[in-house]
């Protein structure tokens, strides 16, 4: 084994080398070599698409209930308006200055880039485009917490299975400890020190120190319980509309004999595992595992790929759609001044009302 990968590592850096050295070559090879992720779950989503057939998705697709799959549109935007009030609720804890409709806003801006790694963390340079009062660290805190709650609750999807399936069960536990161990690194002071000790040894994260600093104590302040009450509240209910953004696609292609429990369980336990992949949005496994799951529950292979690629152009293609003239607007608009240059524009202005006021009447 370790004389195999030798021989890869080798074959990829004489690659490497060859690339550099033709001009024709280069630029292409530049480019894969930064968006690798992205490639990848493009090629996993063409070949989920070849497997299942591609006439018979088509078919399926053909024969849509567009009556559900209109309702599918203010359910989705539901679930964004509701994850964006929790994350106003977490930034209003820190000390940001934000008003609801610049949160939600910069929340369908966000959607924008969701498929680019850390894309979620754009939304703190939005944030800060328009105010500066908090940190970038705790800025980024305050998405951290959100998404590890949304994705705990989405988690919880598979509890009614648990009771029957020892494999799910297994799973949960293993989620459980992970969630129970990232809450405690960001939550114990003697934990968090030692995590960023470690992570500063790599040279590229040690510019990064300020902000890992500011992202604990943000963290501790959105777990006091008036903070925490609203945010998980609003939460769950952005959870139970993506269960139901889900099962309405089931049911618009045909798949009625799912119920809403079952969906929940299906879409949970698809979101766990393409979370493992570290593809940006899980693009391509998270369409594959749900598809092989449907399978398992008595779904055709296109039927299942096409209730995936249904609930994934309304969650992410469509809500990026309706997120671009947000991210536009957020972009058109000015920065705000800093201190420094707000008491430059004063002086400037009072020296400009003094001379005139000195200047004599003619």
């Amino acid at each position: 084994m370790n004389r195999l990968i030798g021989s890869v590592l080798a074959a990829a850096r004489r690659f490497s080398a060859w690339a550099e050295k033709h001009a024709f070559v280069r630029p292409v090879f530049h480019f894969a070599r930064r968006h690798i992720p992205e490639m990848v779950a493009v090629a996993t989503l063409v070949a989920l698409i070849i497997g299942v057939n591609p006439p018979k998705l088509l078919r399926v697709f053909a024969h849509i209930d567009w009556r559900i799959a209109g309702l599918m549109v203010p359910v989705v935007l539901g679930t964004y308006v509701s994850r964006g009030l929790a994350w106003w609720i977490g930034l209003r804890k820190i000390g940001q200055r934000i008003s609801v409709m610049r949160c939600l806003t910069v929340e369908f801006a966000g959607q924008v880039l969701v498929f680019l790694p850390l894309g979620d963390l754009a939304r703190v340079s939005m944030v800060r485009k328009t105010s500066g009062d908090r940190g970038p660290g705790q800025l980024a805190g305050t998405i951290a917490f959100q998404e590890l709650l949304f994705m705990m609750l989405l988690g919880f999807g598979v509890l009614p299975r648990v009771a029957s399936q020892l494999d799910v069960a297994a799973l949960v536990l293993v989620m459980t400890v992970l969630h129970i161990g990232v809450f405690t690194v960001l939550l114990w002071k003697p934990a968090y020190d030692t995590a960023v000790r470690v992570v500063e040894k790599v040279r590229i994260l040690r510019r990064f120190d300020k902000q890992l600093r500011e992202l604990r104590p943000a963290f501790v302040k959105l777990f006091e319980w008036d903070s925490l009450g609203p945010m998980l509240l609003l939460q769950t209910c952005a959870t139970l509309l993506t269960f139901l953004l889900f099962y309405l696609a089931l049911h618009a292609i045909g798949a009625s004999h799912i119920g809403y429990v079952t969906a929940a369980f299906l879409l949970g336990l698809s979101y766990i595992l393409s979370g493992f992949s570290f593809i940006p949005g899980g693009l391509g496994v998270f369409e594959g595992l749900l598809t092989l799951l449907m399978i398992a529950n008595g779904v055709a292979p296109e039927t299942g790929a096409a209730a995936g690629l249904l609930y994934r152009g309304y969650n992410d293609v469509l809500m990026a759609l309706v997120g671009a003239p947000f991210a536009l607007k957020v972009r058109r608009q000015p920065g705000p001044k800093t201190e420094s240059a707000k008491r430059d524009s004063t002086r400037t202005t009072r020296r400009g009302v003094r001379r005139t006021a000195r200047k004599p009447a003619s």
